[in-house]
């Protein structure tokens, strides 16, 4: 007997038993237990399909879903699997001038990212929170602006978008326009 069918057969009362002269009940139990058996298993192997590592390859399109990571079932699944598993690591940086250097980088970019904020002249002895002000009517903190990006880079300009938190100002220039 399996597993469950022996422990099915426990919860019974022992009057069921004894008096299954036919069988019927041990058949009974004999067809649930391996079917609840299977059941089972399938419900202690579900973690390992959130594991990227183990995951089907058939389940990684819904594994990537979960994460609005773009899945193509066309191509080879294992870079596929790189870039789900590095979703949630990219997902802590967003917004951080350090993921926005890496993912311009991996996409051939080259330039310059400029913090504002570490180039204005603050004056004055009497300053308070958000009042270091760039020439018009811009705060500084929170403004950046890269360079090499052309106004046309579909690419680029859709990462510079991705890290855009809202309330942010990004200046784009090409290197030529220095």
């Amino acid at each position: 007997m399996a597993e469950w069918a022996e422990r099915l057969g426990r919860l019974l009362p022992e009057l069921y038993l004894r008096e299954d002269s036919s069988g019927d009940l041990s058949t009974l139990l004999n067809i649930l237990g391996p079917t609840l058996d299977d059941i089972t298993a399938k419900i202690t192997a579900l973690p390992s399909l959130v594991s990227v590592e183990n995951c089907p390859a058939e389940f990684l399109p819904l594994l990537a879903g979960l994460l609005a990571v773009t899945y193509d079932t066309t191509l080879d699944p294992e870079p596929q699997r790189l870039a789900i598993r590095e979703a949630i690591a990219r997902y802590q940086r967003v917004g951080t001038m350090d993921a926005l250097r890496r993912e311009l980088s991996a996409s051939g970019w080259q330039g310059e990212i400029i913090e504002t904020h570490r180039k204005v002249l603050r004056l004055g002895t009497r300053t308070r929170l958000n009042q270091q002000k760039l020439p018009g009517h811009r705060y500084n903190l929170g403004i950046y602006q890269v360079t090499g990006v052309a106004a046309d880079d579909q690419e680029l300009n859709q990462i510079l978008d991705s890290h855009h938190p809202a309330g942010i100002s990004v200046g784009r220039r090409s290197l030529y326009d220095y």
